[in-house]
């Protein structure tokens, strides 16, 4: 949403400037503020151990088309647990029983969890 809404500042400036800003360009605001969207957060933690930290991770934001992002380089969280605190929920765990290999080290892509989060958590 902060994307979203970030665009819709960079627009209004534009309008602002030429006179063009509406009560439309607002009521638009003010819906991206208030309709509540689901974000989809993966994180790939070092192991099924929700205090793990995290290897590597991307959110999918639904005001952002098409592509998940990186906002920053930066992991958003440590460990899974603490994204959880921070309100986040689990939609999935990691299924252990797919990285026995003993032969193969698969850990590169990491343990997958999935969150889910509303905007209006935000």
């Amino acid at each position: 949403m902060e994307h979203a809404v970030k665009g819709w500042l960079d627009e209004s400036r534009q309008k602002l400037q030429t006179g063009d800003l509406t009560e439309a360009d607002l009521q638009a605001l003010e819906t991206l503020l208030t309709e509540p969207r689901q974000l989809v957060l993966y994180l790939y933690s070092k192991s099924t151990n929700m205090r793990s930290a995290i290897a590597s991770w991307a959110l999918y934001d639904p005001t952002v088309p098409y592509e998940p992002t990186l906002p920053s380089q930066d992991v958003p969280y440590d460990s899974v647990i603490e994204a959880v605190n921070d309100g986040w929920r689990i939609v999935q765990f990691p299924r252990a029983e797919l990285y026995q290999f003993s032969d193969v080290d698969n850990t590169y892509l990491g343990y997958e969890f999935i969150l889910e989060k509303s905007t209006s958590d935000l």
